[in-house]
């Protein structure tokens, strides 16, 4: 399936990802959680990971699809772009946990890296988007020092950290 062709299967059509009112949103993210599932499946079956792992790996996608992109960013997963990836990693991740840290963050974009491969597989990404994101998640140095730099913000720092990685364009 072209990322063009409209599937009939609700979870695997970008379309069913349109977010514009509370209920698709709440849409999104069911369609989400069932697609997650058939990553898991895939996961399990078609690269033979042990059951762990694979949890592993689904708990990073789903925290980055079901509280990053679904209700912050409001595309389709089929949608995801490496930009969106760091704008996750270098921002968003950073102001919204008590503690940041780049062994949990990794393990996040591992999940991603997991869900896109599932995706690629299925011609639900192209080539170009899985490079872009796989290079987005491999920038692992960028990330350590955005958590670093943002535990040293002083005063009015907090501008200027921001403007390096900024949420929106």
């Amino acid at each position: 399936m072209s990322s063009a062709t409209k599937s009939t299967d609700p979870c695997l059509d970008r379309e069913s990802y349109r977010i514009a009112t509370l209920d698709d949103e709440i849409r999104a993210d069911q369609l989400c959680h069932e697609l997650l599932r058939r990553c898991y499946l895939y996961l399990v079956e078609a690269h033979e990971l042990p059951a762990e792992e694979t949890s592993r790996l689904c708990y990073g996608a789903s925290y980055f699809l079901c509280e990053y992109l679904i209700p912050e960013v409001r595309i389709s997963p089929f949608d995801l772009s490496g930009q969106d990836v760091r704008r996750f990693g270098g921002h968003w991740y950073i102001i919204r946990n008590m503690e940041p840290n780049l062994a949990e963050l990794t393990g996040i974009l591992e999940g991603v890296l997991a869900f896109a491969a599932f995706c690629r597989e299925r011609d639900l990404m192209t080539a170009e988007q899985i490079a872009a994101i796989e290079g987005a998640c491999a920038e692992l140095d960028f990330y350590r020092d955005r958590i670093d730099s943002f535990w040293a913000i002083e005063k009015e720092g907090y501008d200027a950290w921001q403007a390096v990685c900024p949420l929106k364009d």
